[in-house]
């Protein structure tokens, strides 16, 4: 009977008990939610960028986090791997509509993720932020859409000429620097081709619809940018594609060789330029790694003519339903543009034997100096200083560029070639290596690429 009395007392206060616990924890965890860390007060951010793959490939990244972990101990930085970098776009838009939206993500097209709704009106946080406007005006500029900022700019590469010094020494010229006339660079480049030396002037001639108008013109930007669309038919764009189609045809450019093995048997344009048989290499400085510790004649990275460079950017956004919007702008400008991220960038990176992964976009006294420490290019600093003058290539920044820039179809057939309703880049691109002749469709091209990037901001509105 005493026992009978035990259980009954078990039975009535036992289960109650349990079962007010389950509720308070159920209650605490719809309080608290997903993004809470275990330890209490600690607050977890997710993160998804498409520059972290296997560990022993990203041990920079890496220790970024985990340096910024250390610098704000109350936030925990969560990797989000479920974000394919093959399908990116897919990806965010399937997470958003589970609930599962990263905190901070890598962007690709930031007019895309506007209208999708996926980004957050930052514009609030970057104005009293000092470390957004130590940026250069013009890259301040880039991230501005609508008047308003929904990304932060995360990384840049810088595209020009590098130059091998001593070859240019070797046939009784004087190195180019930063600031040669766009006149003066195509006499080098001639100059410098030279097949009994052997030597070629340039890897290529088709990035010359990229800068030259901006080289001769200082009211244009990248691809002949006039600050409402891409000015095809400009006498800039026309005389663009006629030198480079000549320094194609003519076999000045590596590219345009036909029997480039018999002279360079390194057989690719890269490999010519290391073993020092190029003047002039257009490429980005994510070689400055390579140009550092593998080169081994006088080099500079000098931009493009006309004292300028191209900046291609990376930029980042804030989850729109971010809970802590506040946390996640102090990650996303830790790991881009701040000045003590950057020097721990830098600083990380030299420790495990790369020169930069990317280049800072400060323009802080003490980055600056941090990186002349590592990159003996004096043609770079003059491109630093002269950054307010840079073309800014609108890939991820400007609406409607990949249609204005590559793929609008304008119902050319391209004769030989796959393309029988040819986009605007193969287009432009067979005017340079081929046979067609771009005056012919240039009007048609460019009113084609301004109404991509009219619709474009039309669908923000």
């Amino acid at each position: 009977m005493k026992k009978t009395s035990t259980t009954k007392k078990i039975l009535l206060f036992g289960l109650p008990f349990l079962l007010v616990c389950v509720i308070i924890a159920l209650v605490l965890f719809i309080i608290l939610g997903r993004d809470e860390d275990p330890i209490p007060d600690r607050i977890t951010i997710t993160y998804a960028n498409w520059n972290l793959g296997p560990e022993r490939d990203n041990a920079l990244e890496l220790r970024m986090l985990q340096a910024f972990m250390d610098e704000h101990p109350h936030i925990y930085v969560e990797i989000d791997a479920s974000i394919s970098h093959s399908h990116w776009t897919d990806s965010l838009v399937a997470a958003a509509n589970a609930g599962r939206l990263p905190d901070v993500f890598m962007v690709d097209d930031i007019a895309d993720k506007m209208a999708r709704g996926l980004l957050m009106d930052i514009t609030a946080m970057v104005l009293p932020d000092v470390g957004f406007f130590d940026l250069p005006r013009i890259v301040q500029e880039a991230v501005l859409i609508n008047g308003a900022v929904h990304a932060l700019p995360f990384a840049q590469e810088l595209h020009g000429y590098f130059v091998n010094r001593d070859l240019f020494r070797a046939l009784g010229m004087e190195p180019p620097e930063f600031g040669i006339t766009a006149p003066d660079f195509l006499d080098n480049v001639r100059t410098a081709t030279n097949l009994a030396h052997p030597s070629i002037g340039v890897n290529s001639a088709r990035s010359f619809v990229e800068w030259y108008p901006g080289a001769v013109s200082p009211h244009m930007g990248f691809f002949a940018y006039d600050g409402l669309g891409f000015a095809l038919n400009s006498p800039e764009m026309l005389e663009a594609i006629r030198i480079a189609s000549e320094l194609h045809s003519e076999g000045y450019s590596f590219e345009g060789l036909q029997d480039a093995a018999d002279y360079f048997p390194i057989g690719y344009d890269l490999g010519a330029f290391r073993t020092g048989q190029m003047a002039f290499f257009y490429g980005s400085t994510g070689l400055m790694n390579m140009m550092v510790n593998q080169i081994d004649f006088d080099w500079d990275f000098i931009g493009v003519p006309g004292g300028r460079a191209i900046t291609t950017l990376e930029v980042v956004g804030i989850s729109a339903t971010s809970r802590h919007p506040e946390e996640a702008y102090l990650l996303a400008s830790w790991m881009g543009f701040s000045t003590e991220g950057s020097l721990r960038r830098m600083e990380y990176a030299a420790e495990i034997g790369m020169v930069v992964d990317s280049l800072p976009l400060s323009q802080s006294t003490q980055v600056l100096n941090a990186l002349w420490q590592i990159i003996p290019a004096a043609g770079l600093r003059e491109v630093y200083n002269a950054m307010d003058r840079v073309l800014v290539d609108g890939l991820r920044v400007l609406p409607g560029y990949i249609q204005a820039r590559f793929s609008a179809p304008t119902g050319v057939a391209i004769v030989g070639t796959p393309h029988t309703n040819a986009g605007i880049d193969p287009l432009m691109l067979y005017s340079i290596i081929g046979d067609v002749h771009f005056p012919n469709y240039s009007a048609m091209a460019e009113e084609l690429s301004r109404q991509q990037l009219d619709d474009a901001m039309a669908a923000l509105r």
